[in-house]
């Protein structure tokens, strides 16, 4: 039913057919990309036996799929402009005992288009409104994804807000003839989408089961400046303007970084020893920025302590394809609140100073230390068995995200699918 309402509309605009091309920027391979240095602060050092026994923490899962593919296209004053569609699911997987089950999946199906830019280009498009709701800066995009209904997104204006309060421009009338810059924002929309669909997914488990661990596959400082846009309440997520809405959100929730791009500029040597335990080394980064989103995937912020830790050393003489030691890395994201997690801290614990964290967690006795070395003792027993992967992933990630991953990519639509809307 959705596709013949899409279907129908396209028809309506005079959108043709694309030939079923495969566009290699729109195929986003995995594969290894150097990394960068960023001042950072070792806050602990902590050595971990790794040793099996220890009971496994988290209980959910949480990955997010999706693929976007340009499948018609406008002549708009003889300019040729790709509308693309995309696919999108976010989902978790829960843990039962030592058995991964499914347990819920959100999927939204977006049309994808400049169409301010293309108003501005045609009058006429301002009676061509796409059918179903606009994922917009207006916000409620969880809700809308909740309700199943077919969606759109304008990529000529920006999903966040600006300081006077309104969207910013992204694509102009004149931009629509700059082909590879449309197609771009396309694929930079959908990935916004998707993060902002992981947020919700998030704080839907989080109300439900407010005390059971979640590991989510990537950084998790990106996805805090979409909190706005998923639900009113999320708002305080944004620069963790409200602190106690940010320690609910952020203190059953870790982070599993697999494509380690930002690293402290000095120290790592700990974390690359080889020996009978690990040690693990813990940074508190002052923040990275950056305005764009493909920038922004390996984001740090001072909110997360970062772990590092070379997952599975003992795979990296096997591995031809192993680049440099480096590359072997994983990052693990936890955020303060899920170390200092203490209700009198709910309104200021943003405010913790490095030396005030350093003190806590050197003290072998502290509440904070003690949760730390959970933590990380239960990212470690995590690291077998090995997930069927490239070979980087093979050393990087763990086989619960993996797993999850494999899922729900098996419920994405296929390119021929997506592309055969017009047919």
């Amino acid at each position: 039913m959705i596709t013949d309402f899409l279907r129908n509309y396209l028809v309506e605009t005079g959108a043709h057919p694309l030939p079923p091309s495969d566009i290699p920027e729109e195929r986003a391979p995995d594969l290894p990309t150097a990394t960068s240095s960023s001042a950072a602060r070792e806050v602990a050092r902590v050595g971990i036996d790794p040793s099996p026994g220890t009971s496994p923490l988290f209980r959910f899962f949480v990955d997010g799929v999706q693929r976007t593919v340009p499948v018609a296209e406008v002549t708009v004053n003889n300019v040729r402009v790709p509308l693309h569609l995309s696919h999108l699911i976010v989902g978790a997987m829960e843990r039962i005992g030592t058995v991964l089950k499914p347990f819920i999946a959100r999927e939204a199906l977006v049309l994808i288009l400049p169409y301010q830019a293309l108003q501005a280009a045609d009058p006429a498009w301002s009676a061509r409104r796409p059918p179903g709701r606009e994922l917009s800066s207006s916000g409620g995009i969880y809700e809308a994804v909740k309700s199943g209904d077919l969606s759109y997104s304008d990529t000529s204006i920006t999903l966040r807000l600006g300081s006077d309060g309104r969207p910013g421009i992204l694509l102009q009338a004149g931009d629509l003839i700059r082909t590879g810059e449309v197609r771009r924002k396309g694929l930079d929309r959908a990935k916004e989408l998707l993060r902002i669909m992981e947020v919700g997914l998030l704080w839907e488990l989080r109300q439900q089961y407010p005390d059971d661990w979640i590991l989510l596959d990537g950084p998790v400082a990106p996805p805090l400046k979409y909190g706005r846009l998923v639900e009113p309440t999320l708002q305080g997520l944004e620069e963790i303007a409200r602190p106690d809405i940010a320690f609910d959100f952020l203190r059953r929730v870790v982070g599993a970084v697999k494509r380690v791009q930002i690293v402290p500029a000095a120290g790592l040597e700990v974390a690359l020893s080889s020996g009978s335990s690990f040690v693990i080394p813990v940074y508190r980064f002052g923040g990275h920025g950056g305005e764009g989103v493909i920038e922004e995937d390996d984001a740090v912020a001072k909110e997360i302590l970062s772990a590092f830790l070379w997952l599975r050393r003992e795979l990296a003489g096997e591995i031809s394809a192993l680049w440099s030691t480096v590359s072997g890395l994983a990052r693990f994201d936890i955020p303060i609140p899920a170390v200092f997690d203490d209700r009198k801290m709910r309104n200021n614990w943003n405010t913790l100073e490095d030396n005030a964290i350093e003190t806590s967690l050197a003290s072998p006795n502290s509440t904070e230390r003690q949760r730390l070395e959970e933590l990380l003792r239960a990212i470690v027993i995590e690291r077998w068995p090995v997930p069927t992967a490239t070979a980087i992933r093979m050393l990087t990630e763990l086989f619960p995200i993996a797993e999850t991953e494999l899922w729900l990519t098996s419920q994405l639509l296929s390119v021929y699918e997506m592309r055969s809307v017009l047919s």
